[in-house]
């Protein structure tokens, strides 16, 4: 008996921790179907609720060990993101260790119990965004990330599916349990149910864009440097990788000079793309018009923004890279105001526009980007950083051929800071990331399926710029239309330009009316329920 009660649970054990897009996509609906199911099912033998506890708090925290498992490439963090790592994976076992206690021992698994333990899991994912900087990873719904399965995405967000996979595996197990006919189609039926709107929903919307000819079509170029973080900066220990900024400027205008085409209406580059802040006035002017006219030849000097200075900064670099496209340019860069405040910032620029539109990222990594904790200065202190960067105060709206909403890197992740770009009348997702700390690992893979996500729960287009990939362009109904992976060998980082035209068709969401607080809200009624007519229900 407990020979096969350990192989159920393993077995359930690599499905939903393998069950993730960027490791399986024919595990991830499994997953969504029966993973759980298969791990309560097999626990239920213990009577006793510390019993069930533990078993359920290890394996899901072995879970969780693999599904963050990219937090293992130490190299650019050091030994502490380990304690990280599994600081994370404990934490969430013991969160899924007290969802499994709720679970009704020796009675039966009602409908209304059903409703409000998958709204206490909801819940829980969702009270994770507010943790000091916000936790995103690892939500169960990500494994619905089929392309009808994510549609139902647009009504009640991420969590709205994180709710129904809780849902479809607590059915799946009352019909273990019950093993009547009725309750298996139940839950074949709800396992069925969001592929069936997700294939209805893209059939409506197709048929919509096929009628339409006015939509803007915007040609796009993502530009992906490939450069790992010591190439990209100085790091003490390893100055002999760093490249030069000049140097590091000829590769972009080279990557898109390779493209062969004189405009694009979009060009985007990554997260802080290129060191220093966007107005350090490094560069010489004259060396700066010679790196142009080596890659495009002979250029017109009306390109080059006007000036009396010798000396120019990065947004020289991105205003001449906009004039000579003639194209709009989205570009991660670093920010210094006046003051001393800094700011991790993408900036927008238009051809022969000399004033650039700025958007601070808001969501910012601990430890990295600011400091929680002031006795973690110490430790901080020990990796050369001694600078963190102010929070922006807000989202905002790029405009050009289309309205734009820009997000920077992790800050992507996280469904109530997108919607609010939607919200100001945003057509267009642009996300610009650097995940080149984390190199051959899963964390761009798992990062581009979060992405996704955001256009189908708007209903708009992204376009996504990664230093180290996943750059990519995803429709409204988070499909891709384009898509450079990060490594294009065993151990090289693939570079160039990815470029391709889409079409910004965009359309009104449910989730955009209500955002995360839909599913909250639906969640707190049934647990209300649910507490109001437990005595009835027993």
């Amino acid at each position: 008996m407990r020979a096969k009660i350990f192989l159920q649970g393993l077995i359930a054990f690599l499905i939903v921790a393998f069950g993730q897009p960027s490791f399986s996509v024919l595990l991830a609906p499994i997953a969504a179907a029966v993973g759980f199911a298969l791990f309560w099912h097999a626990i239920r033998i213990y009577p006793f609720k510390r019993q069930r506890f533990w078993r359920a708090t290890l394996w899901y925290g072995a879970v969780s060990i693999i599904q963050l498992s990219w937090m293992s490439a130490i190299e650019y963090q050091g030994i502490y993101i380990l304690l990280v790592w599994l600081g994370l994976s404990i934490g969430l076992g013991l969160q899924f260790g007290l969802l499994s206690i709720l679970i009704p021992y020796k009675r039966h698994l009602n409908f209304p119990c059903i409703l409000a333990i998958a709204s206490v899991w909801t819940l829980l994912e969702w009270s994770r965004y507010h943790f000091i900087c916000g936790y995103s990873w690892n939500l169960c719904g990500i494994a619905l990330s089929h392309v009808y399965a994510i549609q139902l995405g647009a009504v009640f967000g991420i969590l709205g599916l994180t709710f129904w996979v809780m849902m479809v595996n607590l059915l799946g197990l009352r019909a273990f349990l019950r093993k009547g006919i009725v309750h298996y189609l139940i839950w074949g039926g709800a396992v069925c149910l969001p592929y069936l709107f997700g294939f209805c929903h893209i059939s409506y919307h197709d048929a919509q864009i096929a009628k339409r000819t006015d939509l803007p079509k915007l040609s796009c170029a993502l530009v992906q440097t490939g450069l790992l973080p010591p190439e990209k900066t100085p790091i003490q220990g390893k100055i002999r990788a760093f490249i030069n900024p000049y140097d590091q400027w000829k590769r972009i205008l080279f990557f898109l000079k390779e493209e062969g085409k004189s405009h694009f209406d979009l060009i985007v580059l990554p997260e802080a793309v290129v060191p220093l802040s966007s107005g350090t006035a490094f560069y010489d002017r004259n060396k700066v018009e010679t790196v142009f006219l080596e890659i495009f030849g002979s250029v017109p000097a009306s390109i080059f923004p006007e000036g009396d200075s010798d000396m120019v900064s990065n947004v020289f670099w991105s205003q001449s890279l906009s004039n000579i496209f003639s194209s709009e340019v989205v570009i991660g860069l670093d920010h210094v105001e006046p003051d001393g405040k800094s700011y991790n910032s993408a900036f927008h620029f238009k051809p022969f526009d000399s004033s650039a539109s700025r958007y601070d990222k808001q969501v910012l990594m601990p430890l990295a980007e600011y400091l929680p904790f002031r006795f973690l200065a110490p430790l901080v202190k020990s990796y050369g950083i001694a600078d963190f960067f102010t929070p922006g105060d807000g989202a905002k709206l790029f405009h050009g051929k289309v309205p734009m909403a820009v997000s920077i890197c992790y800050e992507e992740t996280f469904p109530h800071k997108i919607r609010e770009g939607r919200l100001l009348g945003a057509k267009l997702l642009v996300n610009v990331t650097n995940d080149g700390w984390y190199p051959y690992s899963r964390l761009p893979s798992q990062h581009f399926e979060h992405a996704k996500f955001r256009a189908v729960e708007n209903g708009v287009a992204l376009v996504r710029a990664c230093n180290t990939g996943v750059s990519a362009v995803v429709d409204s109904l988070g499909r891709t239309v384009g898509r450079l992976e990060e490594c294009g060998g065993a151990t090289r980082i693939q570079t160039g330009v990815l470029s391709t035209q889409i079409t910004a068709y965009e359309y009104s969401t449910l989730f955009s009316l209500w955002g995360n607080g839909g599913i909250v809200c639906l969640s707190l009624l049934f647990l209300v329920i649910f507490a109001i007519f437990k005595k009835e229900l027993d």
